[in-house]
């Protein structure tokens, strides 16, 4: 007799995806763990996906159950309605396009089972391409020994959950587009202990409708997950945040840089009109080596504070901390602002936005980290010279995979964000640093004519919607 109450609910989700979803459907019946149900969810697809999962269905009998959404819902709807369907005490989701190893589910169940303190447990896998056929592994590093900064969240398919916790954090929230794992990453991490298994347990297929390939729709994403999340802890008391633009004009091969027109408009005008529109700042305050600075900013920005510092910390060896100290001692002692946050924003950036700023300060809040420093993803192909020539840094990249153990960031120099404490430290990262990525095409530095063309070009682009 079928077990009223399996061990495993898995469900699948498909759009336009039934030329993978049987390998789907197949892997789940392959399981070496029998204890499981199945539930399939159609989203809307306009292939001939309904007819693929009826013969399936009607294959494997009464452990199956599909919906059929008659337009788009989105992954956080399907997610949900299979928490509300699902009978069984682990809940797994499963993308039509991949397809599990036949221990995944044995191996994950009894992980949970042993360790009961642990809310979610998610496994290694393989990269494969849209045939099937081997790219690389992907190794996850250990939490809790090679990880305790929990800012990579799990796979969003694949990832084990007790379905009481995934009831008790309220499931899945359809204010998002993309990234639903890393909306109950933070939910769930923030009130429960996780793990994981280093064993590869299932197959992630690469292809040109993959999700993952659209940066920006992921990034922004991202940054309204961590939004969402970190209004949760809003309440009665909230931290001082004051953002500080080191505005340095007395660079003798780049003159008057912080007032040079770009696009019509002065260098530093960028860094402090995004700030003035981030919700997370508390002030805005500039502090410069060039009365011709200071008084631009009075004149155009009133609502900025500032403050004209020695040219003694102009010197090209004082360091990036001497410059924070003394503004913020100004703050504290002359002005009686005392911040909890500081987010550091450099004038030579100026594609980036008032949402980064935010990013980096909720980043800040949600992980138990000191800073938080912006990055942008290297994905190009990096050598070391070794003994037989060159070596490649990130193997990965020799089929275009994006491992996390190569993974590649680059400080793009845009922000900064710290707690106050940690400028009593040797530098501005403290001990525990996370980071939030930004898209590389704007994080480019001005520092030449070359450079200045190519942020005009961005900006015409942004500004032409492009």
């Amino acid at each position: 007799m079928l077990n009223m109450r399996p061990k495993v609910t898995v469900y699948i989700t498909c759009h336009n995806y039934a030329r993978f979803v049987k390998d789907a459907v197949e892997s789940i019946k392959a399981q070496l763990l029998d204890d499981w149900e199945l539930l399939i969810i159609d989203d809307g697809s306009q292939d001939n996906s309904r007819e693929v999962i009826e013969e399936l269905a009607n294959l494997l009998g009464e452990r199956v159950k599909t919906f059929f959404n008659e337009s788009p819902q989105g992954l956080p709807f399907c997610a949900n309605l299979a928490i509300d369907e699902a009978k069984g005490e682990y809940l797994i989701r499963l993308d039509a396009d991949d397809y599990l190893d036949e221990a995944a589910l044995l191996t994950m169940a009894a992980y949970l089972d042993k360790h009961q303190d642990i809310a979610l447990v998610f496994p290694n896998y393989v990269y494969v391409d849209e045939d099937g056929t081997y790219l690389g592994v992907e190794q996850r590093k250990r939490i809790g020994e090679e990880a305790k900064v929990l800012d990579l969240p799990a796979h969003g398919a694949c990832t084990m959950v007790r379905k009481r916790v995934l009831k008790a954090v309220g499931g899945y929230s359809r204010e998002y587009n993309a990234q639903d794992g890393h909306e109950i990453w933070l939910n769930i991490c923030n009130r429960y202990r996780v793990g994981n298994i280093t064993t590869p347990l299932f197959f992630y297929r690469q292809h040109g409708a993959s999700l993952t390939q659209n940066q920006q729709r992921v990034l922004s994403a991202r940054q309204n997950i961590k939004r969402g999340a970190a209004k949760k802890f809003e309440g009665e008391v909230s931290v001082r945040v004051v953002g500080v633009i080191p505005a340095k004009n007395t660079y003798k091969d780049m003159p008057n840089v912080c007032l040079e027109p770009i696009a019509g408009k002065p260098l530093i005008d960028y860094t402090i009109e995004e700030a003035l529109s981030s919700g997370s700042l508390d002030h805005v305050f500039v502090t410069s080596d060039d009365s011709k600075v200071i008084e631009h900013c009075q004149k155009n920005y009133p609502e900025v504070l500032t403050n004209l510092r020695s040219l003694e910390l102009s010197h090209r060896y004082t360091k990036h901390i001497e410059v924070m100290n003394d503004a913020i001692e100004h703050l504290e002692a002359e002005m009686e602002i005392y911040p909890d946050i500081i987010t550091v924003l450099n004038v030579h950036t100026p594609l980036r936005f008032a949402n980064d700023i935010d990013e980096a300060v909720d980043t800040l809040l949600l992980y138990n980290v000191d800073s938080i420093t912006s990055v942008y993803e290297d994905y190009d192909l990096h050598f070391l010279h070794g003994e037989n020539g060159l070596e490649p840094l990130n193997r990965g990249a020799l089929n275009q995979l994006r491992l996390e153990r190569e993974a590649l960031y680059v400080d793009n120099g845009a922000i900064k964000a710290l707690w106050r404490d940690v400028l009593s430290g040797p530098n501005l990262f403290g001990q525990k640093f996370g980071h939030i990525v930004m898209p590389q095409e704007r994080s480019i530095l001005y520092s030449d004519s070359f450079t200045k063309r190519i942020i005009e070009s961005c900006l015409s682009d942004m500004n032409a919607g492009v």
